[in-house]
C-alpha cells in the first residue's frame, strides 16, 4: 500500500494577514503567498514619517492641533485661512484637510486600546518611546516590536477608513507597504 505525501511549498512566510493560494494538484498541496503580505518594516516607517511630520500639511491647512484628533470633538468648520484671490480653492482644501483629519481620528479611535495608547501618547502627545517603553513596563527591544505592530495595525485600518471616507486613489496616503513591491 503506497502513501500519498504532501508537501507544503511558501513563496514567503506567510501569516494570518497574508492571503495565499492553497492548490492540490496530483496529491501535492501547493501553498503560494500572492505577494500580499505586508512588509511590516517598511509600513512601520511609512506610518512614522507620517504620523511625525505628514499630518501636519493635513492640520494646518484645516486649522487644526494635534491634540485635537484624540479629542472627542473636532471642529467641522475648516481651516481658517487668509482672503485673497483664490478664496475657494482654500475653503476646499480646508474641507479635504479636516476630512482627512477626520480619517486619522476615527483609523485611531478604531485601533486596538495599546495601538491607541501608543500611537496617541508618542505622535500625538509628544512622549519619547524610552518614557512610553517605561511607561508601559517594557523593555526597549520588547516596546520597538510592539510599536512595529502597533503602527501596522493604524496603517491597514487607515487603508480602510480612506475608502470609507472617499478619497480618490490618486488622495490616498500610502502607508501600506506590501511585500515584493
Amino acid at each position: 500500500m503506497a502513501v500519498k505525501k504532501s508537501r507544503t511549498m511558501m513563496a514567503r512566510p506567510s501569516n494570518e494577514s497574508t492571503p495565499s493560494i492553497i492548490a492540490e494538484e496530483s496529491g501535492v498541496v501547493v501553498q503560494m503567498d500572492l505577494g500580499l503580505g505586508i512588509d511590516y518594516n517598511a509600513t512601520a516607517a511609512n506610518v512614522r514619517r507620517f504620523l511625525s511630520k505628514g499630518i501636519n500639511r493635513y492640520l494646518y491647512q484645516a486649522g487644526m492641533h494635534r491634540n485635537q484628533l484624540k479629542s472627542p470633538t473636532m471642529s467641522l468648520t475648516g481651516g481658517s485661512h487668509g482672503g485673497g484671490n483664490h478664496t475657494e480653492d482654500q475653503i476646499i482644501k480646508g474641507m479635504e484637510a479636516t476630512r482627512m483629519c477626520d480619517c486619522i481620528k476615527d483609523t485611531l479611535e478604531n485601533c486596538e486600546p495599546l495601538t491607541y495608547q501608543i500611537i496617541s501618547a508618542v505622535y500625538i502627545e509628544g512622549l519619547k518611546d524610552w518614557q512610553m517603553a517605561d511607561k508601559l513596563c517594557y523593555s526597549s527591544s520588547q516596546y520597538q516590536y510592539i510599536k512595529r505592530g502597533c503602527m501596522c495595525e493604524f496603517a491597514e485600518r487607515f487603508e480602510g477608513f480612506e475608502r470609507r471616507y472617499g478619497f480618490d486613489e490618486d488622495d490616498q496616503v500610502k502607508l501600506v507597504q506590501k511585500i515584493g513591491l
